[in-house]
């Protein structure tokens, strides 16, 4: 291929890179690193107070008022601060509070009370429940969906068609509207607690609850993302080769001996990429923690970040929770690509 026909297919993806997340990042990073602030100054004000018998005085003050060029608009100042608004935005000063305030009697008891301290700051509540999210829906999904794909593909082709479409309807709903649909199921008054308490089981409070409003957002996280994993490996199923597979049921393998030597070690680079995606979208999971309300109960870094723009209207400290953000997913990202790279050059 000539090299102008190759920048010609590549250049909109790059320009399209370019503009839509390397400027972005750029900008964050700026807005993470500067304060900035309008710029004011003293200025003398003269007011007349008024006395008794309709007399006045006079009265001088001192009042800050901003700056104004040469336009009439204030003049805002910016202010390099270095790693200032990172250390705010995971609250430094918070976490040694808490390190102070665990009460050191047995190691275990001061991993519990230090624990409990370190849940009352903002950022380490939201990382601690993000990566909760992560770790436990991503096994789940590769394993929910691995088995779907495996049912699936044992049904007759003229059932197969309805499973998948079925399957697939929770990726069809945009994850705002899925994620009403499930905090319409378990509020006070909805379906399944009408049913639990029809059923005799009382009266229960799944939004009012540490451990069962995280179970609802890990379940509904588990409910929205498994579709994918499952099309993927469903995919991925209709090329493995026949000739390992007839070749394991000659020499005796059993259905499940084919499954693990045969068929997981050919679909591992979708297992990779299922995962690398996974990981991506689970650690910046929004939607249910908006919907659900469950700031107090199940924070979200992802979440902190919007909180932190919308309602303290602190740009750049929601700009140092996004660089955050994206170190995190970073950080978590490497082992993955990592394994996958010694995995593809092994194969080599």
């Amino acid at each position: 291929m000539k090299r102008s026909t190759f920048f010609s297919f590549v250049a909109p993806s790059l320009v399209s890179m370019l503009l839509l997340i390397a400027l972005p990042l750029v900008a964050i990073v700026y807005l993470a690193l500067y304060q900035s602030f309008t710029q004011t100054e003293l200025k003398e004000v003269k007011t007349e107070v008024p006395l008794f018998g309709g007399l006045t005085r006079e009265v001088t003050r001192m009042v800050p008022q901003s700056v104004l060029d040469a336009d009439g608009n204030p003049v805002k100042v910016w202010q390099y601060v270095g790693g200032q608004n990172l250390e705010n935005a995971i609250d430094v000063e918070g976490l040694k509070a808490s390190v102070d305030g665990a009460q050191i009697e047995t190691p275990r008891e001061f991993i519990k009370a230090l624990y409990r301290e370190i849940s009352d700051v903002d950022f380490w509540s939201a990382l601690e429940f993000t990566l909760l999210y992560t770790f436990v829906t991503t096994p789940i999904i590769l394993i929910l969906g691995f088995g779907l794909a495996l049912a699936t593909n044992r049904v007759t082709l003229q059932l197969r068609g309805s499973v998948v479409f079925v399957t697939l309807l929770p990726m069809i709903v945009t994850p705002v509207v899925s994620s009403l649909a499930v905090y319409w199921l378990f509020i006070d008054g909805g379906v399944v607690v009408a049913t639990l308490e029809a059923m005799g089981f009382g009266k229960f409070y799944f939004l009012a609850d540490q451990v069962t409003i995280r179970l609802v957002i890990i379940a509904y996280g588990v409910w929205f993302a498994a579709p994918f994993a499952f099309i993927i490996l469903y995919a991925g199923l209709q090329t493995v080769p026949e000739e390992p597979l007839e070749a394991a049921i000659i020499d005796g393998a059993t259905p499940w001996q084919r499954v693990r030597y045969i068929v997981i070690p050919y679909l591992s680079p979708l297992f990779a990429v299922i995962t690398l995606i996974h990981v991506m979208d689970s650690y910046r999971v929004f939607e249910p923690v908006l919907v659900f309300g469950s700031r107090v109960f199940a924070n979200s870094v992802q979440y902190l970040t919007y909180y932190t723009l919308v309602f303290e209207e602190n740009i750049h400290k929601s700009t140092a929770y996004a660089v955050l953000t994206v170190a995190g997913v970073v950080v978590l990202l490497i082992p993955i690509m990592i394994r996958t790279y010694k995995d593809q050059k092994a194969k080599k």
